[in-house]
């Protein structure tokens, strides 16, 4: 009898121990688990940055071929935002042409609600003509903005949006950028009310704008 209770004694700190260890395991998969979530879901913006109030998005104004673009000049429109630049050889095109899609998917009515801005993080290279000329090939109804290189860090830290110079792959580009390619939505409000990403389709992007839409009476 004694010797049972000594064996107990002895094996209940090492089961203890294995019981802790579980619930580290466990603990990290789920911070893990939520760290990709948060990185890779359609439907919030990506975390980690923000302004001075530690929220994403607000307001900015940036340069157009047209002159001064802001965001407050588009409140009662629903606003779709991507961060991109002219030399981007894939990602950006079939971007722009996701949403001319879009676009076209739209009523004329719908379509009058809706103000879709490219802002280059490439100042640099992509003056305000050049970004007229690229926006305007895609759809007419695009505008095409950028900055100087701190107006640009500032709007994008304030939506969470990450860009990087890199290395470029083609020899006729000095350099190329990593960057955040996600459809930022931002309600009549001038909220950020979503972060869909890199792969959502026309339809899905239609379908999210119609959201914020005001139903029409019949």
């Amino acid at each position: 009898m004694a010797r049972n209770n000594v064996h107990k004694l002895v094996t209940k700190p090492q089961r203890d121990r294995r019981m802790t260890m579980k619930i580290m395991a466990v603990g990290l998969l789920f911070v893990g688990l939520l760290v990709v979530i948060l990185i890779n879901s359609a439907d919030r913006p990506v975390a980690g940055a923000g302004g001075s109030d530690g929220k994403l998005g607000g307001d900015f104004t940036l340069s157009s071929a047209g002159g001064p673009v802001s965001l407050e000049d588009y409140r009662g429109k629903v606003v779709v935002l991507y961060f991109g630049f002219l030399n981007c050889p894939e990602v950006c095109p079939t971007s722009m042409a996701m949403i001319r899609k879009a676009l076209d998917k739209m009523n004329f009515l719908e379509l009058d609600q809706v103000q879709p801005i490219l802002i280059s993080v490439d100042p640099k290279r992509d003056d305000v003509y050049q970004l007229k000329q690229f926006s305007d090939y895609f759809h007419p109804k695009i505008i095409g903005v950028t900055g100087t290189p701190e107006e640009i860090e500032a709007v994008s830290r304030d939506y969470g949006a990450y860009f990087k110079i890199t290395q470029s792959d083609t020899p006729d580009s000095e350099y190329a950028f990593e960057h955040t390619s996600r459809y930022y939505i931002i309600n009549q409000d001038g909220q950020l009310v979503d972060a869909m990403r890199h792969s959502t389709t026309a339809n899905e992007l239609v379908a999210r704008i119609s959201k914020l839409l005001p139903i029409p009476s019949n």
